[in-house]
């Protein structure tokens, strides 16, 4: 079960909220609500977290088309999250890695998708989620939020593969440079005109696939030895190559290609943020 939600949480949210709040009449009910599941099921930790934090942030994740590291942001900085999760004010800071390990558990092990699937039974009447009510698939939540994840590490590492590219090895980007990149890929001209982080930017991936192999294609035919060994280009191609290859089963947005019984990433900024 979740903690009482602290008063510091309860006098900042409803002073900002109405009463109508989806997630504040979350908070008000998750109890409830989760107390419903089986016993062996509440029971359950994943790499420090209690599962069931992990299992509402998942589903609130997909609910608001978030990446790992928006959903983090999210949660230290939204109050109405923090409610709903019986979090303290300020709000804790979450390893990212770990949304990604906990979704990695759900599809390799029954019982976390058990967590899963009984919360999306128990959660939807209350959080109004269509998709939800509908009885979605676990598998489907899951392979709808790693792929937002990977497409949003893609576009952030196109934006900085051009800004290092600018720097350091301007007179090559601007012989191959296509005539649109440094307007769709300029970060300056992009807050300029939308206010919004590279994450939240929207790019048709045909778009992105066809710039991305231009400018891979383009290092590999280079001239200079120097343009492949960017950092940049180098995480580039990885996060493409990743994309490009993905398995839900076995791949991580941040992991590439390294299975997560070779990563040891369960390293949580604040553990004690997480007793919830």
């Amino acid at each position: 079960m979740f903690p009482p939600i602290p008063e510091t949480t309860i006098r900042a949210a409803r002073a900002i909220y109405g009463k109508g709040n989806m997630y504040l009449r979350l908070g008000d009910h998750l109890n409830g609500l989760i107390s419903k599941l089986d016993h062996d099921l509440l029971a359950i930790e994943a790499d420090g977290y209690r599962g069931t934090f992990l299992a509402v942030l998942t589903i609130v994740q997909f609910m608001e088309g978030l990446t790992d590291t928006e959903l983090t942001e999210s949660l230290h900085r939204r109050l109405d999250l923090r409610y709903a999760l019986h979090l303290p004010n300020p709000g804790p800071r979450l390893d990212p890695l770990a949304l990604c390990a906990f979704r990695h558990r759900v599809l390799t092990d029954r019982r976390y998708r058990r967590l899963i699937e009984e919360l999306i039974s128990s959660l939807a009447p209350e959080i109004g989620s269509d998709e939800l009510k509908k009885g979605l698939e676990t598998s489907t939540l899951i392979k709808s939020i790693c792929a937002n994840t990977m497409r949003a590490s893609v576009v952030e590492a196109m934006f900085h593969c051009i800004e290092a590219l600018s720097a350091n090895h301007f007179t090559w980007l601007r012989q191959v440079a296509l005539p649109h990149w440094y307007e769709r890929y300029s970060h300056s001209l992009m807050m300029l005109d939308s206010g919004i982080s590279i994450r939240q930017k929207e790019y048709a991936t045909e778009e992105l696939r066809v710039d991305i192999q231009y400018l891979l294609q383009a290092a590999d035919q280079s001239d200079s030895l120097k343009i492949n060994e960017v950092p940049e280009i180098k995480t580039l191609r990885r996060a493409w190559n990743q994309w490009l290859h993905y398995r839900p089963e076995n791949q991580c947005a941040y992991c590439y290609n390294n299975p997560f019984e070779r990563r040891k990433i369960f390293n949580s900024t604040d553990q004690r943020s997480t007793s919830a």
